[in-house]
């Protein structure tokens, strides 16, 4: 929606924005007609504050405007293909807390959602233990049970609904009056944004996501996923076991209880890399705030709003890129990349390959604890930037969760590394035995499109040669035209076995036979190929 649009909707809206924007100093990235920007530039006074860097102003204008735009800076935070390190970096530090709505609201939809407080719950403790930006969290005893009930805050999601559309038009205008934000995405950032936060709204997918943590953990006594009561659970109240822990920054009330931090950073790492290179879903805002440790150094994670999903094939490339980094191979990194990435516009690849060649050699000469994760990620996002690479959301996320961990693990251990951690974990996995089935798993698939190509390949020669047989001498008799189907079709058919043994046997043992063996069969198909021209 444009601003020349409908001037009158949502007018008080865009008035606090406008005024919030000029405020700051960053009114001139919207310049428009809009009656409410133009309102709100009246009796506007000049601050010191326009002294500050923009990404801290940016910032601070986001903290000003409430919950959608915190989450928004929050979410962008994690976008290092679009954003330099400075807003990202900044946008970081962007904190979800907001002031608790009144208990009186909350009973409504408690009592509209799951019935009568009083009646579902033994007790039910009126002031929020936390308040954040979408639901607030109360104590509460079900059945002689200590919960946790997590309400989502009143009228929030006609709130989001009209701040999404406004960003909408504050991208349109802002790419139109600001240089260098054209093709940058960020109309697709909004949207990947909105149902980002859409899915959130919804407790209902929080509720599924500890579940399915609750199955991969599953006998795992190192972690500990609270239980969900989903059966009076709705998808605006949510009902979960209280686990009374330790916070995960707090060493010395740790230490204290017998908890040993080394150790809970060693099981940390082993339960986050578990979620990401076996299981597949990782959870994707792992903050101190969300979690807790209990006795015998267990942890427990909580707060599944947001977690992430990788494909088979991107959990395939993030390990090529693990053992990329760990084994120092530079073009397996690369190559990784360039499968996982979007490429938008024409790219120098042998530049692009350079790039990320210098990115991985940085870290040549250094040992495993020197090399860290975060820097490693933010190198990566400059040149990804620089080549207007996009990349999947799925895989910024966790970047920027794994650099949590990271920074976790090294306040519990000084010695702590997350690269010795991947190598062992793989190892012990056999994660480099489960790359190659991986690899021959696509091989696979790969070799029966091919075939299927390759059996549909005669009927659509067959349907080539006839429409030619019309033309001018090409083809002058039926038994050439299958004489040259039959050359063409064997031809392609070695062909394509060949590459797939290729492939398959593409290890040190076979590598110069199956190197030998795909030049004989690429001669074999040329001179099929000529067989099929010259035949008489």
């Amino acid at each position: 929606m444009s601003f020349f649009i409908n001037p009158l909707r949502h007018f008080t809206r865009y008035f606090q924005i406008s005024k919030v924007l000029l405020k700051y100093g960053l009114g001139e990235y919207i310049k428009t007609f809009h009656p409410a920007f133009l309102l709100a530039q009246f009796g506007l006074g000049r601050k010191k504050i326009l002294l500050r860097p923009i990404p801290e102003r940016l910032r601070i204008v986001l903290e000003e405007l409430g919950p959608t735009f915190i989450k928004i800076g929050q979410f962008a935070s994690t976008r290092g293909d679009i954003l330099p390190e400075e807003f990202t970096t900044e946008l970081a530090k962007l904190q979800d807390n907001v002031k608790p709505e009144p208990f009186f609201e909350i009973k409504r939809i408690v009592e509209k959602e799951i019935g009568p407080i009083n009646e579902v719950f033994d007790e039910f403790n009126e002031e929020p233990i936390g308040s954040a930006s979408i639901a607030q969290v109360y104590e509460a005893k079900l059945n002689g049970q200590s919960v946790i009930v997590k309400v989502r805050r009143p009228k929030i999601e006609k709130i989001i609904e009209t701040d999404i559309d406004i960003l909408n038009s504050l991208v349109n205008i802002a790419e139109a009056n600001v240089p260098g934000l054209k093709g940058k995405r960020l109309k697709r950032l909004v949207e990947t944004f909105a149902r980002m936060i859409r899915q959130e709204l919804d407790f209902t997918n929080e509720a599924n996501n500890a579940e399915k943590f609750r199955e991969i953990f599953q006998g795992d006594k190192r972690v500990y996923i609270p239980k969900i009561y989903k059966e009076i659970s709705t998808n605006k109240v949510l009902i979960q076991e209280h686990i009374r822990g330790i916070k995960i920054s707090d060493i010395k009330r740790m230490e204290k209880n017998g908890i040993d931090p080394v150790v809970v950073a060693r099981n940390g790492a082993e339960i986050f890399l578990k979620q990401i290179l076996v299981a597949g879903i990782f959870h994707a805002d792992p903050h101190p705030g969300n979690i807790f440790v209990l006795k015998d150094n267990v942890i427990v994670p909580i707060d599944f709003g947001m977690v992430g999903r990788l494909t088979p094939k991107i959990k395939q490339e993030i390990l090529d890129i693990i053992i990329g980094v760990v084994e120092r191979e530079p073009e397996r990194v690369a190559r990784a990349l360039l499968r996982v990435g979007i490429v938008e516009n024409s790219v120098d690849f042998e530049s692009l390959k350079e790039d990320i060649f210098y990115v991985v050699n940085k870290f040549e000469g250094r040992s495993l604890a020197q090399i860290s994760v975060a820097d490693f990620t933010n190198d990566i996002n400059r040149v990804i930037r620089n080549y207007n690479i996009r990349i999947p959301q799925e895989l910024l996320y966790l970047g920027k969760a794994i650099s949590q961990i990271e920074s976790i693990g090294r306040e519990l251990d000084p010695e702590f590394d997350t690269i010795t951690w991947l190598e062992r974990f793989m190892i012990k996995n056999n994660l480099r035995a489960l790359s190659i089935r991986e690899f021959l798993k696509r091989g696979r698939w790969w070799l029966k499109d091919m075939l299927a190509v390759l059996f549909e390949l005669p009927e659509n020669l067959n349907r080539f040669f006839e429409l030619n047989h019309r033309g001018p001498t090409f083809i002058k008799t039926e038994e050439k035209r299958d004489t040259r189907i039959y050359w063409l079709s064997g031809g392609f058919g070695i062909m394509i076995l060949s590459i797939f043994i290729f492939l398959v046997s593409n290890l040190p043992l076979f590598k110069v036979l199956s190197i030998l063996g795909l030049l004989f069969s690429f001669m074999i198909f040329i001179s099929q190929i000529f067989l099929a021209i010259f035949s008489k």
